[in-house]
């Protein structure tokens, strides 16, 4: 070992400097490997997942299911998917509160977004948005950081709201005191997501006054890499700030209640067209178990075992709450029906997000600028 290092150094090479660069070649090493493993993990389970469900079911079955679609419920659900994905571009255009990027610009981003997020395991689909506004836009990376972590607050709120209605409408009468607990808990969660938003830049603040005593205590500040993800937390956290000196959060909240309406409203459609023509009427699909078991195939996409695109996690997730509750179908069969609307809103918005990546990277599409040519100044 001396005799490696007194070569490094007649060769005017920092022995110290040489352990550092090997270190990060061992850490980037096992991180690949992490990342392998984890990728193989979440393919194979989702893998294992589809291969189980389709065991129940043919494909033929799930192209029926599609193809036999009631065709003006099909067309009514999608419009209904498109209205909430453009006032989700309303809501982030109002947090940017920018004239550099218009409503039209904003809703390509979001389109962009949502096609990454559907594909993509544990949301990291969201960072799509981050870097188009970044790259094509020209926004500080703090910006898009900062109001995504306010929209997710948003949507954790309005999501555990409905699910404690949801939750007490099904089955505080059908259910003994143990479903209880759950809706105490939910509540108490809730309670929490709200304070959080309220106080999210103190909340912020108090973290990063944490990772700064940490940085002092343990002398790792030095670190370039480490200054600037401090930094950047920082800025994070004054545009954080600023969003809510803007006083602007009444309207998020009422544009993040009607998001989450018509999202639920647009899937549940869907289920409806392919189920209508087997003879079904809205009175025999229970909205709110309906909403659980959307809910839970759209929480199952959070997690990282999320596997490609959602295949088999989604239509599992969705099949469990269902199965819980004893929903079934006569005719077609209701895995058919889980795969059949997941596929179709899937294909659907994935497509509207490769029309927006190419309108978005034709050299005729350019960001509003001001009378000197240069982009117009963030407001935050």
């Amino acid at each position: 070992m001396w005799n490696e290092r007194k070569k490094t150094i007649n060769k005017g090479i920092d022995p110290e400097e040489q352990d550092k660069k090997s270190d990060k070649k061992g850490l980037s090493k096992k991180r690949l490997i992490f990342r392998i493993i984890n990728i193989v993990v979440v393919v194979g389970f989702g893998a294992f997942l589809v291969y189980y469900l389709l065991g129940k079911i043919s494909i033929g079955q799930i192209r029926d299911a599609i193809a036999g679609m009631n065709k003006p419920f099909l067309v009514l659900g999608l419009v209904v998917m498109l209205v909430s994905i453009f006032l989700r571009a309303y809501r982030k255009k109002i947090l940017v509160g920018s004239e550099r990027i218009n409503m039209t610009d904003m809703f390509l981003v979001v389109l962009i977004r949502n096609a990454f997020n559907m594909v993509l395991p544990a949301r990291t689909g969201e960072l799509s948005y981050v870097y188009v506004l970044q790259r094509k836009f020209k926004f500080p990376i703090e910006v898009g950081i900062s109001t995504l972590a306010i929209v997710l607050i948003f949507d954790l709120v309005i999501v555990f709201s409905l699910i404690v209605i949801s939750i007490i409408v099904v089955l505080i009468n059908k259910f003994s005191g143990s479903y209880l607990a759950v809706v105490f808990i939910a509540l108490v969660l809730l309670v929490i997501l709200i304070l959080v938003l309220l106080y999210f830049s103190k909340v912020v603040g108090f973290i990063i006054m944490v990772i700064e005593k940490i940085l002092k205590r343990y002398r790792i500040g030095k670190n370039k890499a480490i200054q600037v993800i401090y930094k950047k937390l920082v800025d994070i956290n004054k545009n954080i700030e600023i969003i809510q000196e803007r006083r602007i959060y009444w309207k998020v909240s009422i544009s993040s209640i009607v998001i989450r309406i018509l999202k639920f409203v647009a899937y549940y459609i869907l289920i409806y067209a392919i189920l209508r023509p087997e003879g079904y009427t809205f009175r025999d699909l229970n909205f709110w178990i309906i909403f659980l078991a959307v809910e839970a195939a759209e929480i199952s996409a959070v997690l990282p075992t999320h596997a490609l695109a959602g295949f088999g996690t989604y239509e599992g997730a969705f099949l469990l709450i269902l199965g819980i509750f004893g929903f079934t179908t006569t005719g077609i069969t209701i895995t058919a029906v889980a795969f059949g609307y997941h596929t179709i809103t899937l294909a659907f918005i994935v497509i509207l997000g490769i029309i927006a990546m190419i309108i978005l990277s034709m050299p005729f599409y350019r960001v509003k600028e001001n009378n000197a040519g240069q982009p117009l100044k963030n407001k935050l």
